[in-house]
């Protein structure tokens, strides 16, 4: 064969290769087809799945919407009759606080009568009374009468009508704009008559200083009408109250006068970062009018016609003029340096100051929250400020302040938050005790009863009064809150107590549908706090109950096997249902699962769950007939006592997530 008819060196070689290469690509493309068909299959698997499972789930909530409004249907009856017997115990309960009320005989309004309020601000609007004595009394009238509308709150509150909690509110804010201005008149009248108050003391030097004490409101006036150099504070025993006299005071003919209120006029409802604890003292720089002169009268035919007092009226006459201290430059407006002032009062005896809290004492700044004004600690040397309890039992609070104003001793709304346990056992019939314990293990028991609610703990004599005293639930909280313990928080305190808690408060419709589900159990059940709840997210709401039907029981302990959770949850539908005892090993909950320590989740499914509506069905199905009858057959006073104390507390939503961190 001819040279060119010899094949390529190699070329076998390249043939074979390329007969593999091709071979492999339709293995690969054969491969690639078999895998697309898997992928398809699986995909169209799935799809179906989550079709079977979403016409699953849709007949499951069509099956149990349909059967939740036929339970809702078959206890309306029950329902409206608690509500009923409900009413007719307020009737009561309201026809003797009126009947007690016209025999006190007391010519103060009735708060619950509309037109007699009015009536009474009023004619005291319109009166002008210049008396100092006189007008201070009257303004003891009106904070008692501020007091009684206090209560309408509370209970306005409790049922959540808004408008009309407003509507007293407002009131309420009305009579303290009164008291102010009613004690100003008098006290113009007083700086224009000065002469008439004015004293000698045991040396002959002239001195003018009134001090007037009530319950609610101590008043003090000095008068600078000597300017004497060496006095250097002005003290009232009768009000345990005093300050400093700086120079730039001395040297003025100026009055200094203290007011302290034992209700809070300033901020009475704001929900700012603090509330106010012992009432406010107001301290304040007046300008004194220039004094009478006294003439000889001039009377024909008359030998002695005594003399007559000139008082020159302008257009400040029957007002009082303060004086800001600081003073300000009227032309540059800068504030001018001043030295502080220290200043001493008695705080209340029925004041609680929580123990190893930080001391804070804060002035009232109007130009705050864009004008409406706020609590504000700039200007007061708290470094400085303390507290001595004296022989007595009586404490004296000092602290040094750059501003004179209202000033007040503040404590944060969140002081009290979060709780780390509670629960609530009944004791007698329509008689229960409410256990919670505060941070730092401090514990407090309210003994809750029919429409009435007394404090039990803690022991401080701060609140001996409380403990003997029975107010409807709402009023007792607020009540407490004025003596320093505020266990009413809201939605905004979650993010000053932790990030946590903010993120896991409850959705307020379901926290509220569980304190009233549950409330109707507490006759026969002890109730308690889950340790999975506070983990679990807004939509669900999870509390622990254990049948008690002895009253002389112990305390049901906290790793009882007695305790079984009730779920409130709210997702496409709003149900109860009760948990299986392995949720009791539950430590903490995450996104909706209640996990254990080993991250086993307890919750129930949602799809194929045996739902309630209310609490009381699923005791029907479990509990015997005497307890479910004590349920039953309780009183709605109770109940709804129990309902408001769970709702206001917010015991589902501020609770501390003290448990095990989730596995990873």
């Amino acid at each position: 064969m001819g040279l060119g008819g010899m094949p390529k060196k190699g070329g076998g070689k390249a043939a074979k290769k390329a007969e593999e290469a091709a071979k492999r690509a339709e293995e690969e493309r054969l491969a690639a087809i078999v895998e697309q068909e898997r992928l398809e299959r699986e995909r169209q698997e799935l799809e179906e799945e989550q079709r079977r499972l979403a016409e699953e789930k849709k007949q499951w909530l069509e099956t149990e919407s349909k059967r939740l409004e036929e339970e809702k249907a078959a206890a309306a009856d029950f329902l409206a009759l608690r509500s009923q017997t409900l009413l007719v115990e307020e009737h009561k309960k309201r026809d003797q606080e009126e009947w007690e009320s016209f025999m006190a005989c007391t010519h103060l309004p009735d708060v619950r009568k509309e037109a007699d309020l009015s009536t009474y601000i009023a004619l005291w609007e319109e009166e002008r009374e210049k008396e100092l004595q006189k007008a201070l009394s009257q303004a003891q009238e009106a904070i008692n009468v501020t007091i009684a509308l206090e209560g309408l709150v509370a209970q306005c509150m409790a049922v959540k009508d808004e408008e009309a909690t407003v509507k007293y509110r407002e009131y309420i804010t009305k009579l303290h704009k009164l008291i102010v201005e009613k004690t100003d008149y008098a006290t113009a009248n007083m700086l224009e008559h000065v002469d008439q108050y004015t004293t000698k003391d045991p040396s002959g030097q002239l001195g003018c200083q009134l001090s007037v004490p009530s319950e609610q409101l101590k008043f003090g006036i000095w008068v600078n009408i000597a300017k004497n150099l060496r006095l250097k504070s002005i003290d009232y025993p009768d009000l345990s109250l005093s300050t400093d006299i700086p120079r730039p005071i001395i040297l003025q003919t100026v009055a200094v006068r203290m007011i302290h209120y034992r209700k809070d006029p300033y901020s009475p409802f704001e929900l700012g970062d603090f509330f106010t604890v012992g009432g406010v003292l107001v301290i304040e720089v007046l300008e004194v009018p220039e004094r009478p002169r006294t003439v000889k009268a001039h009377v024909p035919d008359i030998k002695d016609p005594g003399v007559w007092s000139m008082i020159r009226i302008t257009d400040q006459t029957g007002t009082v003029v303060r004086q800001a201290y600081p003073q300000v430059d009227p032309v540059t407006g800068i504030i001018q340096q001043a030295p502080p002032m220290q200043v001493q009062y008695t705080l209340p005896a029925d004041v609680l100051l929580p123990n190893g809290s930080k001391l804070r004492v804060g002035r009232w700044n109007a130009a705050l929250a864009d004008g409406k004004g706020g609590w504000d600690e700039d200007g007061i040397l708290n470094d400085e400020a303390s507290l001595e309890t004296k022989e007595d039992g009586s404490r004296v609070l000092s602290f040094q302040t750059m501003y004179l104003t209202a000033l007040a001793v503040l404590q944060p709304r969140w002081a009290c938050f979060p709780y780390e346990h509670w629960v609530l056992q009944p004791t007698a019939p329509n008689r229960a005790m409410l256990s919670v314990v505060l941070p730092g293990d401090m514990l407090v028991k309210f003994e809750v009863g029919s429409g009435l609610c007394r404090l039990r703990e803690p022991s401080d004599e701060a609140l001996k009064h409380l403990r003997s005293q029975w107010l409807p639930a709402m009023q007792l909280l607020q009540t407490l809150k004025h003596h320093g313990l505020n266990l009413i928080p809201c939605d905004d305190d979650a993010a000053k107590v932790s990030e946590t808690l903010a993120q896991n408060i409850k959705d307020r419709a379901l926290e509220e549908a569980a304190c009233l589900g549950i409330s109707i159990l507490a006759p026969a059940f002890a109730l308690s706090h889950s340790p999975a709840n506070p983990g679990l997210g807004g939509k669900e709401v999870v509390c622990r109950v254990a049948t008690c039907m002895d009253y002389q029981a112990p305390p049901i302990k906290k790793d009882s096997d007695r305790w079984r959770s009730v779920l409130f949850r709210d997702h496409e539908l709003r149900y109860c249902t009760m948990l299986e005892p392995s949720a009791e090993k539950a430590t903490h909950g995450k996104e909706g699962f209640i996990l254990d320590e080993e991250g086993n989740n307890h919750a129930p499914p949602t799809v194929g769950l045996e739902t309630r509506c209310f609490p009381i069905s699923i005791i029907r199905d479990r509990a015997d007939e005497a307890t479910v009858l004590r349920c039953e057959e309780s009183s709605p006073s109770f109940t709804e006592s129990v309902r408001v104390m769970l709702d206001a507390m917010r015991l589902f939503s501020f609770v501390s997530d003290a448990k095990p961190a989730p596995p990873p």
